[in-house]
């Protein structure tokens, strides 16, 4: 009797366990649908898109990602190409491939960005009454921001549209996005 009980010990012992649930694990997806005037996705676009944090007084204070953030959005084809070399491991990357397709992200848009866990909350070391470390996490607000004939113009981002790609979360299956005229 003890000798299986040590065997079950052992062999429990053994069992490989993963660090984290996903490998995606704090990453987030924002997209945008840029069309032309009778609303046809484009697919040569010259105007560079950037998502840009606003209306954070405290972004210097972040404890990850200090500063007002701007980032770059990416086509379909170099946003690939930069999630493909992140997650290049275990087959990830075509995981990724075929939750994307599934939810229909690259029919539904065409510039695209991923943020981490730091850029998409600020986090801020709050007072604490314990020894325990008092961590504040605010989400960021972003706004889309792009040119035309030297015209700044600026979208908001409302919340609702930053899609967590980590596999327990389900949002995805709702993916929506922002459409831009040029």
């Amino acid at each position: 009797m003890r000798s299986i009980f040590l065997l079950l010990f052992v062999s429990f012992c053994t069992m490989s366990v993963p660090a984290q649930h996903c490998p995606y694990d704090g990453t987030h997806l924002i997209a945008i649908k840029v069309v032309d005037k009778e609303a046809k996705m484009l697919t040569d676009i010259n105007t560079d898109f950037y998502l840009v944090e606003v209306d954070n007084p405290m972004a210097d204070s972040c404890k990850h990602a200090a500063g007002l953030l701007k980032k770059k959005f990416l086509n379909s084809n170099d946003f690939m190409a930069d999630y493909h070399q992140r997650f290049n491991r275990n087959g990830y990357n075509k995981a990724l491939d075929n939750r994307l397709k599934d939810a229909g992200v690259f029919v539904k848009a065409n510039m695209m960005l991923t943020l981490n866990q730091t850029e998409n909350t600020c986090m801020l070391i709050g007072k604490s009454e314990t020894v325990y470390t008092n961590y504040i996490y605010r989400q960021r607000k972003f706004e889309v921001v792009y040119a035309i004939n030297g015209k700044e113009i600026r979208q908001p981002l409302p919340t609702d549209f930053i899609y967590s790609l980590c596999t327990a979360n389900k949002d995805l299956q709702n993916f929506k996005t922002i459409t831009i005229t040029l």
